[in-house]
């Protein structure tokens, strides 16, 4: 079986969203713009590292439909110009979404075939050793003292990543790079990122506020490095083969998670942890699988 980052993290936070996505195949179409901004960012920040400067700002409207998006993406790209354009970080060869495929099958008591699989968004080498650097947009203030940090430091997916490129690698991969965007909103500044009705100026109006402060002096692009041990990429292994081994023994298949007359209420925490699930309706016994919108079946 593969099993990713992304559905491991799934599993850990509720196991019946895993069964629902991972086993039944349905899946969540409600809109989730927030998403689309990170995807499509994502895309723009490679390019930074294949082109010159010009080209990736010519890309932008290329990439980004909503011109608002795209005024703010473009804003967010010169910021990081102007910061670390001396410190871009680049990538070793194929270095970028850097895919990872690590073979776990010794590590499982019952011998079944497990593939560790993710991808990395860039691997660089900092001081002629690998190093992982990971790109997050979020809504939070991210200057230095940031509470927002913390909520990374131990953060499972970038202790895989670091446990899967050291397997890849045959080397300790302890240094990560967090670097993060905070999407412009009116939290930040009431006045520069307020969008108005009309595109062209709110572009203007950004690309202007590019030399000015910004109220609260909030930072727009920051980094922050860690360090990863060797004993949480342990614990992370230990913690992923245990999951892996639930899911491959068919535990998941139990009265809990296969009849719906029987309300779940385990993860009640986690139901509303970004957004309402979609599937609660569900789960609470209200209705049935196949009647609740925005969602499909693969």
């Amino acid at each position: 079986m593969k099993l990713s980052v992304s559905s491991f993290n799934k599993y850990q936070g509720c196991k019946r969203l895993y069964y629902i996505e991972k086993v039944l195949g349905y899946r969540d179409l409600t809109p989730k713009p927030w998403l689309e901004f990170g995807s499509n960012f994502d895309a723009l920040m490679e390019l930074v590292d294949t082109r010159d400067a010009n080209e990736v700002l010519g890309s932008v409207n290329d990439i980004f439909k909503d011109p608002f998006q795209a005024a703010e993406a473009e804003y967010l790209v010169r910021k990081w110009q102007q910061k670390y354009s001396e410190d871009p970080q680049p990538p070793i060869e194929n270095g970028n979404q850097y895919e990872i495929n690590v073979d776990l099958s010794h590590h499982v008591e019952d011998r079944f075939e497990l593939i560790f699989t993710g991808y990395i968004d860039k691997v660089y080498e900092e001081d002629s050793e690998p190093a992982i650097n990971e790109r997050k947009t979020t809504k939070d203030p991210i200057n230095e003292t940031s509470v927002y940090w913390n909520r990374l430091l131990f953060d499972p997916q970038i202790v895989g990543y670091s446990f899967g490129l050291s397997s890849i690698l045959g080397v300790e991969v302890n240094n990560v790079t967090y670097e993060a965007f905070r999407k412009p909103q009116k939290a930040v500044d009431s006045v520069l990122f307020t969008r108005g009705t009309n595109p062209t100026a709110y572009r203007e109006k950004l690309l202007k506020g590019l030399y000015g402060p910004v109220k609260r002096s909030a930072e727009m692009v920051n980094r922050k490095k860690v360090f990863i041990t060797d004993e949480l990429r342990e614990q992370w292994l230990y913690e992923f083969v245990g999951a892996a081994e639930e899911i491959h023994a068919k535990n998941l298949l139990s009265k809990e998670m296969d009849q719906p007359e029987l309300e779940w209420t385990r993860n009640a925490g986690y139901c509303d942890k970004f957004l309402p699930c979609v599937y609660k309706p569900f789960c609470g016994c209200n209705s049935r699988l196949e009647d609740i919108q925005y969602i499909a079946k693969r």
